[in-house]
């Protein structure tokens, strides 16, 4: 910034043939006006300097927010009193402030122009249109540093999530095998023994894990799910169902569930606006729907435009009265449900994707759940 600033006081100097000026900047947080750069006799003691709105010349045009044009100081008192005479060796100025849209943003100050002349109304005009252009440049590049922070904090809570989704998935697949160890145990302890008892806290623990493995999971998928299309990459969709199914293999097997795959082969890759916390929330509510000694399928394919993933579960299915509340926020059957993992489905998929998710009953018993994604057409 400061460079930039320094390029167009040097600008309007040399062509009004002027050897002092200083740009100063407002400080939103004081309310302050602050010298950033200046060129002449007293550069070195003003930068930096602070005043307050209404305080000396450059606080009083910053005050009024109009341009101050003197052609010979001495002959104006009131101007007079706010100056130090002896601060310069002539006695014309100009000084212009930096506005846009009503917004004030800073002063430039122009004086000691070549050979004692005195500054013109035309030169106050130059001034005062150089003013206006710097003020633009200056909220461009306000807005730009913005951009780059929420750029870094988004790096950053990338980095958090892959790092959180790291860490969940080096823990979930050791905890899986103790609790399957822990469980065969159980098996084989005898009844009213205290090793059975013993095991079946350390079971409880684990599961207690296990919950904040997954809460890490879910948060670590949340995270990915972005409207910007500025950080979508293209994924393969048989790796992230994959990559999703891996965190549930563990449960499922202690509640004797299976779960198939049928994945197509050359299916397109897409850009991945949130696909692991749509599957995720899926695959979670087929679970759910399931006792134990349940299917779970899972089988993506191509129809019509579209790729397709199906959730097929043999769990209790769904009412027909509730097929139309189910997508709805809040809205659960399950005791302690939170009623989001639909709703958060449906929002993915119709706001990022232009798609839809359709559910319906099997022949066998248990649900089927499809989302639709428009090969192409991801808004």
């Amino acid at each position: 910034m400061d460079t930039f600033l320094e390029d167009i006081l040097n600008h309007c100097l040399d062509i009004l043939e002027s050897d002092s000026g200083s740009i100063l900047l407002l400080d939103k947080n004081s309310r302050d006006i602050v010298v950033r750069v200046a060129r002449g006799r007293h550069k070195t003691s003003i930068l930096g300097e602070r005043m307050r709105l209404g305080e000396g010349i450059s606080g009083l045009v910053a005050q009024q927010r109009r341009p101050l044009f003197v052609a010979d100081i001495r002959k104006e008192e009131r101007i007079r009193r706010r100056c130090r005479l002896g601060k310069y060796r002539t006695h014309s100025f100009l000084s212009v402030p930096l506005m846009d849209t009503g917004k004030l943003l800073g002063v430039i100050n122009i004086t000691e122009k070549a050979a004692g002349k005195s500054f013109t109304i035309k030169e106050l005009s130059f001034v005062s249109a150089i003013a206006a252009s710097t003020a633009k440049a200056i909220l461009c590049s306000f807005h730009t540093a913005h951009l780059e922070k929420e750029l870094q904090n988004f790096k950053n809570s990338t980095a958090v999530n892959r790092f959180t989704s790291a860490i969940a998935q080096e823990l979930n697949n050791p905890l899986d095998g103790v609790l399957r160890y822990t469980q065969l145990c159980l098996s084989q302890a005898a009844e009213e023994s205290l090793i059975k008892e013993y095991l079946i806290e350390v079971k409880a623990g684990l599961k207690r894990m296990a919950g904040i493995v997954r809460a890490m999971m879910e948060f670590s998928f949340a995270g990915d799910r972005t409207h910007s299309p500025l950080f979508r990459e293209e994924v393969d969709v048989n790796r992230v169902i994959e990559k999703t199914l891996s965190f549930y293999r563990g449960q499922a097997q202690q509640r004797r569930i299976k779960i198939r795959t049928e994945l197509a082969d050359n299916l397109p890759r897409i850009k991945d606006c949130g696909l692991q916390q749509v599957f995720v929330n899926c695959i979670t509510n087929a679970l759910d729907a399931i006792d134990h000694d349940g299917i779970l399928l899972v089988k993506d394919y191509k129809s019509n435009g579209h790729l397709c993933v199906d959730f097929i579960d043999s769990g209790i299915g769904i009412q027909e009265s509730l097929k139309d509340k189910i997508f709805e926020p809040f809205f659960t059957t399950k005791p302690c449900g939170r009623g989001l993992g639909l709703s958060i489905v449906r929002e993915i998929v119709t706001s990022c994707y232009n798609g839809e998710i359709t559910t319906e009953g099997v022949s066998h018993g248990g649900a089927k759940f499809t989302v639709k994604i428009p090969i192409g057409g991801i808004l």
